[in-house]
């Protein structure tokens, strides 16, 4: 038996797996497994292979140069300092 009210999380696993889910929705997810929620581990395991064989499917692209650039600009940015 699971609990219903963290039905709404499994939609949210593979989004918190490739980075691309908010900073409130990730604190809330990694909150909620550590609560050792077994329907939402287990669920979170499923989703590692999903993203793992997505990424095997997927040919390697070559982004424009100037979309590359502008994507390295951004990361740049948002990168933490060095110490």
């Amino acid at each position: 038996m699971w609990n219903m009210g963290c039905q709404h999380l499994e939609e949210l696993y593979e989004l918190w797996l490739l980075g691309a889910l908010s900073e409130r929705g990730s604190l809330d997810l990694r909150e909620h497994m550590a609560r050792g929620c077994p329907h939402c581990l287990a669920g979170i395991r499923e989703a590692t292979e999903t993203v793992y064989l997505l990424g095997l499917a997927s040919k390697p692209a070559r982004p424009h140069p100037r979309v590359k650039s502008e994507l390295l600009r951004q990361i740049s940015r948002k990168a933490p300092p060095h110490r």
